[in-house]
């Protein structure tokens, strides 16, 4: 591709880039089209420095050289680009009360009802979510003698969701585990920890669109989605949860959203069940 000249900002180490308006607008509808999420003005900033190492990986001289590029290769850079802008902000046991009401509730519950579960982690970044509901869903099993659970975990980032099966996490993320989980299911090697092949194997992992492709299976009793929510439009909420979502849950199920989240006035199938706080919703 030929490199433009112009207005295109160069890329300078010592100068912090910057965005135009009119390219933010342009890459801000690309971001909504492709994926959902609505990015506000302030995100600008941000927008810029997560595309920068990209657009120098690829040798190009400005964000609007970049945006050119995108828009000829999409078939091969909107992997890319989605990885360079998605967030994947995570640790283990993020929101506790959500994973109290489902260990002493809802999995009783749902276990005394049917042999077997399964369950969507959707959005599920670099996996911290899907362990911690397998590790869970480990102990409640073992107590109670019985059940079998499918846990199946998505994110529309190729590159995240090549991390996640690793396994392999740094202090931070684990910086909540109690220490007899961390002992149990978890092995330190050196700064990182390791989660044992047992609860590696006990999550699938796929890279899935929320938007464009169809959900990772028909049946599912335990939904979570926490915390994506706030990234778009009340259209595409309801798009999701009325469409995505409400499809695919079971008539006894329980979705999961974030405690910044809201579906009141946002969606027309899915009424709010208080559980120790946390913001759990049902079909009506």
């Amino acid at each position: 591709m030929t490199k433009q000249s112009g207005n295109n900002q160069n890329l300078d180490l010592g100068v912090y880039p910057s965005i135009s308006d009119p390219l933010f607008k342009k890459l801000r509808d690309f971001i909504y089209v492709r994926t959902g999420i609505s990015m506000k003005p302030h995100k600008k900033v941000l927008i810029a420095n997560r595309l920068r190492k990209r657009v120098r990986n690829l040798g190009l001289s400005s964000y609007d050289e970049y945006y050119n590029y995108l828009i000829e290769n999409e078939a091969i850079e909107l992997e890319n680009f989605i990885d360079s802008v998605s967030t994947n902000e995570t640790f283990f046991f993020r929101g506790k009360d959500h994973f109290d009401v489902l260990s002493q509730f809802l999995l009783p519950e749902l276990f005394r009802k049917k042999d077997r579960i399964n369950i969507w982690s959707a959005a599920c970044s670099s996996g911290e979510e899907p362990y911690t509901l397998r590790i869970i869903i480990n102990d409640i099993i073992s107590s109670l003698g019985r059940g079998v659970a499918k846990i199946i975990a998505t994110d529309i980032s190729h590159e995240i969701i090549e991390k996640a099966k690793t396994g392999i996490y740094k202090n931070y993320s684990t910086r909540f585990v109690p220490s007899a989980t961390l002992k149990r299911y978890f092995q330190k090697e050196g700064e990182v920890y390791k989660l044992k092949e047992a609860v590696k194997k006990g999550v699938q992992f796929k890279v899935q669109n929320l938007l464009h492709d169809r959900p990772p299976d028909n049946n599912f009793d335990i939904i979570f989605c926490r915390n994506v929510m706030i990234y778009f439009d009340r259209k595409t909420k309801q798009r999701i949860a009325d469409d995505v979502f409400a499809e695919v849950l079971q008539p006894d199920g329980y979705l999961f959203i974030g405690h910044s989240e809201s579906l009141n006035y946002v969606s027309s199938r899915f009424k709010y069940v208080r559980k120790l706080n946390a913001p759990v919703y049902m079909l009506k």
